[in-house]
């Protein structure tokens, strides 16, 4: 058989045109290799975002816990209420009695009006002068949870006891001075008188802290109240009960003890408020003569309340009565002892 015949076996076959492909399936792989590449690339960028958008996710949930950081850290500078005040008292604290104000303003029946944020915090006692010494209001509050404006069970007790439905308290600063002003609207003078005994420290060595009046603000330098010496007079004034609370602004220790008669005798000037009721009370239109107020003299330990107390030790003064006004100075005992505004 001749190379060019072609084979007796087996079917003809055709000839292939130029024009036609090799062969067709790997035409069709291609293709389909084609559409495999592009899903392919989309796999890659889902994967290739996938991290990025964990990273991203990841500095938010960081950036928004830096931000309640800051506020939480931050909330207070301004009034203070974001700082929580020391739970701490003073080195000297005195209970002292206001004399005909317990009688004009016993009951709270006689005296239901209650006290609203302007009659407490304007007027006279944004700006208080007495002294020598310059007092201004920083930080303010009214509120009828009496139990939250203090620390220490028997404190809260006592309060519930005396049927407590106002306190109202104030941060004052001065260039030597930071205080602390507070009044507690009870029942009764009884009351008053048992919220006033109740805060005292117990003689006893070991007794339990009975808890004392909160500063309305935390922030510098009520942060750092009690921490040096410091004095309170707890003044009776009918079913009010007032604080006051005083510090040098330098005093670092409890133990470095000066007179603080002054500053004591000048932020009671908080109580104009109820010297104010007391004549509205007494049904007078305030034309009285002036009231008379005095401070402590230096003593050991004592105070004057009202009036002229004597030279020495625990000695206390009365107060005088009358119609409203402002006082001229007069004299009592104590170091730091110290005297609460009267009438005349």
């Amino acid at each position: 058989m001749s190379p060019s015949e072609p084979s007796a076996s087996g079917p003809a076959g055709r000839r292939r045109k130029s024009s036609e492909p090799d062969t067709e399936p790997e035409g069709r792989s291609s293709r389909e290799g084609g559409r495999r590449r592009a899903g392919g690339r989309r796999k890659q960028e889902s994967r290739r975002l996938g991290p990025l958008i964990g990273i991203v996710a990841g500095v938010l949930v960081v950036a928004l816990v830096a931000l309640g950081v800051v506020l939480y850290l931050g909330g207070g500078e301004e009034g203070g209420e974001g700082q929580a005040a020391p739970q701490t008292r003073p080195a000297v604290y005195r209970v002292i009695d206001a004399g005909s104000m317990n009688e004009v303003l016993a009951t709270r029946e006689a005296d239901s009006r209650p006290f609203n944020e302007n009659e407490l915090f304007g007027d006279r006692n944004a700006e208080i002068s007495s002294q020598s010494i310059d007092f201004t209001l920083r930080d303010s509050a009214l509120a009828e949870d009496c139990a939250a404006a203090v620390w220490g069970e028997p404190a809260k007790a006592a309060l519930a006891e005396a049927d407590c439905t106002q306190v109202g308290r104030a941060t004052y600063v001065s260039d030597g001075y930071f205080g602390v002003a507070a009044v507690f609207n009870l029942a009764d003078v009884e009351g008053s008188r048992a919220v006033a005994a109740a805060l005292a420290e117990p003689e006893e060595e070991g007794g339990e802290d009975p808890g004392f009046v909160l500063s309305p603000s935390g922030a510098e330098p009520f942060d750092r109240l009690g921490s040096g010496y410091s004095a309170s007079d707890a003044v009776v004034s009918g079913h009010y009960l007032v604080l006051v609370w005083v510090q040098p602004t330098e005093s670092e220790s409890v133990e470095d003890r000066v007179s603080l008669s002054g500053p004591l005798v000048a932020l009671s000037n908080f109580r104009d408020p109820l010297y104010r009721r007391m004549v509205q009370q007494e049904g007078t239109t305030g034309g009285g003569t002036e009231g008379t107020e005095s401070t402590g003299t230096e003593g050991t330990e004592g105070t004057g309340t009202g009036g002229t107390g004597t030279e020495g030790t625990d000695g206390t003064g009365t107060e005088g009565t009358g119609t409203e006004g402002t006082g001229t100075e007069g004299t009592g005992t104590g170091l730091p002892g110290t005297g609460t505004t009267g009438t005349g």
